[in-house]
């Protein structure tokens, strides 16, 4: 499981800051944010799910995962990605994959 930075997009924002980071075999993760997006593309020929964990608890009851179906050679905007429902202990959104071959995703915020 690799852990990847979060993007901020801005007027001066460079090419490699931006780039989408290929999905790891074991899943990934990123850091929670209520400004942070996450963009997922898929170029393989079949629907991927990706899982998003959901650490958090409302009243004590477990919050169901959230699953994102990205069909295939499409791509899904999701977001924001508040902490308290999505951040681990650490403060990290945790991502699974049905499969991670021709999927790639980055985490971006809007900056200044």
């Amino acid at each position: 499981m690799a852990t990847v930075g979060v993007g901020v997009i801005g007027r001066a924002a460079n090419v490699t800051e931006l780039a989408p980071n290929a999905a790891s075999s074991g899943g990934d993760k990123f850091t929670a944010g209520r400004d942070v997006w996450l963009h997922l593309e898929n170029t393989s020929g079949a629907p991927i799910t990706v899982t998003v964990a959901t650490p958090g608890t409302v009243r004590g009851l477990a919050i169901a995962d959230l699953d994102i179906v990205v069909p295939a050679g499409g791509y899904a905007v999701r977001g924001p990605w508040p902490a308290d429902t999505f951040g681990d202990a650490a403060g990290l959104v945790s991502l699974a994959y049905s499969t991670h071959v021709g999927l790639s995703f980055g985490a971006w915020k809007v900056g200044a």
